[in-house]
């Protein structure tokens, strides 16, 4: 199985912190934040990762190197249209991927390994999602909310759903029709192209996206300074 991390944003939410040059290289416990995910892809096997880049990515680059010292093969792709949105950015590992199925993170998406196992489990070319039913209150303030049925499938998906019942934990299985839903979001004339419209395009034209259930398990979305506090706080480490 292969990785795919998407570190192309600008991190808007977060002013600049000194001399760190990228979001994901903001300290947690001492360590930058994409170390804690790139460790969880190594630890749950999923050895062989692609680096999406773009806003300054070549100081992602310079820390990550090629991931020998994470146990991991790590490539960058840069992605010139990274302003456009995030569905763009994982179009550009259509070709890493060679119509294999990907685990997929969002690199500001601190996550352990036991939240990425249930993934590796999905059999076929069926297209999963992390979901977290035990939440906390700022996840849901701030999370991207789904709505799953009894029998596990993911119908809607958004961050202002009024029906739902779990969180976005940010890592997906994709198969390679995800790609192909891309391709026809690109047909469309959108100032932004957000992944979450391809993967209602997903579940819309009948590609299964089942809910992989994670409560319990560790993750932090960081995205604004108040994240960046409460995930240094999980970790018994605050500045």
């Amino acid at each position: 199985m292969k990785g795919v991390i998407l570190a192309a944003g600008f991190g808007s939410r977060l002013a600049r912190h000194h001399s760190v040059k990228h979001k994901v290289l903001l300290p947690v416990a001492g360590r930058p934040i994409i170390d804690y995910t790139l460790e969880a892809f190594a630890k749950a096997g999923i050895n062989n990762i692609a680096i999406i880049t773009g806003h300054q990515g070549e100081y992602l680059e310079r820390w990550v190197g090629n991931g020998s010292r994470y146990g991991l093969q790590v490539q960058f792709i840069f992605n010139p249209h990274y302003r456009l949105g995030h569905a763009l950015s994982v179009y550009a590992a259509r070709h890493f991927s060679k119509d294999e199925p990907i685990i997929l993170s969002m690199a500001d998406h601190m996550v352990s390994s036991d939240l990425l196992e249930p993934l590796l489990d999905v059999q076929g070319k069926d297209n999963a999602l992390a979901v977290d039913f035990d939440f906390s209150l700022r996840q849901m303030e701030e999370g991207t909310r789904v709505l799953v049925e009894e029998h596990g499938s993911i119908v809607s998906i958004g961050k202002d759903l009024e029906h739902w019942n779990g969180i976005d934990a940010g890592v997906f299985r994709f198969s390679p029709d995800i790609f192909e839903a891309i391709d026809k979001e690109l047909s469309l004339e959108r100032k932004q192209y957000e992944l979450s419209h391809a993967v209602t395009r997903l579940i819309n034209e009948g590609s299964a996206l089942q809910a992989c259930d994670v409560s319990g398990s560790f993750w932090h979305d960081v995205d604004t300074w108040e994240d960046l506090k409460l995930a240094r706080e999980a970790l018994g480490y605050v500045t």
